[in-house]
C-alpha cells in the first residue's frame, strides 16, 4: 500500500458519509481475517459508491476483502493483506420476483433466509441450501460457492446463477447473464464468478433460478453400521425412488452411524416412496424413523451446517460414488480423533472433520493420497489461520493454473481484490 493506514481512512472519509464508515477498534476486531484486522470497514449503499470505495483502494494500492455475512471467512487460503473491508449489508434489497419464470433478482447482501421467506409467499424458494442460512448473504453463497445437502437433485450454485452484476477493481461496473433461464449470449461470466471469493470482482446483484415449494417433505433416517447403510443407499439407488438428499453420516448430527434419505414433492408421492423404502430397510433388516417437516428442517440444517463449524479441521474430499464404502473405512482408520464424517451418497462428496490441534498439514497430506488413491479430489475446505501455514488449502496447482492467473490479471491487474484467497495464492 502507497498510503499509511491512517491516511487512507481520510481519503474515504473524504467521500464516504460518516455512518457509511467504521474505523473503531471493536468493528475492525470483528472484520479481522487470519489475525489481520482491517484500516476500516465501508458499507456503501449504492453501486457507484462501491466503485468509488474500490477507485480509492486500487489507487492506493490497499487490499480490498469483500463481505456479505463473514460465514465463510474460514475458506481459502489466508488473505495476504486486509487494508479494507467492503461490507455489502446495506446492498440488501430484493429487486424483482419474477414468479412465471422462476427467477428473482437481489443485491448481493441480502439474506438467504430473508430472500426465502420473500419467496415463500409465492410458494417458490431459492435452490440453496448454505450453512448458516440466517446470515449468509447471496453474494457470498456465490463467490465461496457454498453448495448444500441437496445440490445432487437442485442442481449447484453454478447452475442457478443466470446473471450477475460486479464491480471490478477499476471501479467498473460489469454485467453477465440476464433475467432469463434461456440466455446464450456471450461468455457465461457467472460460472467464473461463482467460486472466486472475489479475487475478480465485487458482486452487487444477481439473478437466480427459484423453484416451486414442495407440498411436502420427509426423511427417512435408518441406523447400523456403515456397510449395512451403505447397502441400503444403493438399494435406495437401484430402487429408481427419487430423493432430494441421500446423506451417510456419523457426528454431525448423532454420534453412530445412520442413513438419512430427504423425500419432497406431492403428498401421495412422498408417503408412497417413504413407504418403498421403508420396505427397502426391512428387507435389510433395519428399522426407520420418519422424521416430520419441523425435525425434518432441523435435521438437514445441521448438515448443511456442518463444513464452516468454528475452531474445526473441515477437509472436502470428492470420491467416485462407488468408492464411498472403502474411503469411509480408510478415513475411520486413519483419523481415530474424528469428530465427525458425512458422505452425499448421491455425488460422493465427504466431509471429514476434526479438531484443530495444530495437525492440518500432516493430516491434509494424508487426505489427499487418499483421494488420489480413488481418483478424486481433497481440499482443506475450512480452518483456522493458524492451520493453513505453511500450505495450500485447495491441494496441488492444476494444469490450467497458468490461465487462472492470466483471468486474474485481466480482471484485477493490481492484484488488490482478495489478494492470495484462491488456488496458487491467486
Amino acid at each position: 500500500m502507497n498510503l499509511s493506514r491512517p491516511q487512507l481512512v481520510s481519503r474515504f472519509r473524504d467521500v464516504f458519509e460518516a455512518d457509511l464508515l467504521r474505523a473503531e477498534p471493536e468493528a475492525l476486531a470483528a472484520h479481522s481475517i487470519a489475525g489481520k484486522p482491517p484500516a476500516l470497514v465501508c458499507s456503501p449503499e449504492t453501486a457507484e459508491q462501491v466503485s468509488t470505495a474500490l477507485l480509492i483502494c486500487a489507487a492506493a494500492q490497499a487490499a480490498v476483502v469483500p463481505w456479505g455475512g463473514g460465514t465463510a471467512m474460514a475458506v481459502g487460503n489466508p488473505p495476504r493483506d486486509v487494508d479494507v473491508i467492503i461490507s455489502t449489508k446495506r446492498l440488501n434489497r430484493i429487486i424483482e420476483h419474477d414468479h412465471a419464470n422462476l427467477t428473482v433478482t437481489a443485491q448481493s447482501g441480502a439474506v438467504v433466509s430473508a430472500l426465502q421467506s420473500a419467496l415463500a409467499a409465492h410458494e417458490q424458494f431459492l435452490p440453496f441450501d448454505p450453512p448458516f442460512l440466517d446470515r449468509s448473504t447471496i453474494g457470498g453463497v456465490i463467490a465461496a460457492n457454498l453448495n448444500g445437502p441437496r445440490r445432487g437433485s437442485l442442481g449447484s450454485v453454478r447452475d442457478l446463477v443466470i446473471g450477475v452484476k460486479a464491480v471490478l477493481s477499476s471501479g467498473e461496473q460489469i454485467k453477465a447473464g440476464g433475467k432469463v433461464v434461456k440466455n446464450v449470449a456471450g461468455y457465461d461470466m457467472c460460472k467464473l464468478f461463482t467460486g472466486s471469493l472475489g479475487t475478480l470482482g465485487l458482486i452487487i446483484e444477481a439473478t437466480l433460478r427459484v423453484a416451486p415449494l414442495a407440498e411436502e417433505s420427509a426423511t427417512a433416517v435408518a441406523r447400523g453400521n456403515a456397510t449395512e447403510l451403505l447397502e441400503l443407499a444403493q438399494k435406495l439407488d437401484q430402487a429408481k425412488l427419487l430423493p432430494s438428499a441421500v446423506f451417510l453420516t456419523k457426528g454431525a448430527v448423532e454420534p453412530n452411524w445412520l442413513l438419512a434419505a430427504r423425500f419432497e414433492g406431492f403428498g401421495p408421492s412422498v408417503a408412497r416412496q417413504v413407504s418403498a423404502f421403508d420396505s427397502l430397510a426391512q428387507r435389510t433388516r433395519l428399522e426407520i424413523e420418519i422424521r416430520g417437516a419441523r425435525s425434518d428442517r432441523e435435521f438437514w440444517r445441521a448438515l448443511a451446517d456442518l463444513p464452516l463449524q468454528a475452531n474445526r479441521l473441515i477437509y472436502r474430499m470428492t470420491v467416485p460414488p462407488a468408492s464411498i464404502k472403502l474411503a469411509l473405512n480408510e478415513v475411520e482408520k486413519l483419523f481415530p480423533n474424528l469428530l465427525a464424517l458425512s458422505a452425499d451418497v448421491k455425488i460422493g462428496t465427504l466431509w471429514i472433520v476434526l479438531p484443530a490441534n495444530g495437525g492440518g498439514s500432516s493430516h491434509f497430506e494424508k487426505v489427499l493420497s487418499l483421494a488420489q488413491g480413488h481418483q478424486g479430489h481433497a481440499i482443506l475446505f475450512a480452518a483456522p489461520a493458524e492451520e493453513k501455514i505453511g500450505i495450500d488449502v485447495w491441494g496441488p496447482s492444476p494444469p490450467t493454473i497458468g490461465l487462472m492467473r492470466e483471468i486474474k490479471s485481466r480482471f484485477d491487474p493490481r492484484e488488490i481484490l482478495n489478494p492470495g484467497r484462491l488456488i496458487g495464492g491467486i
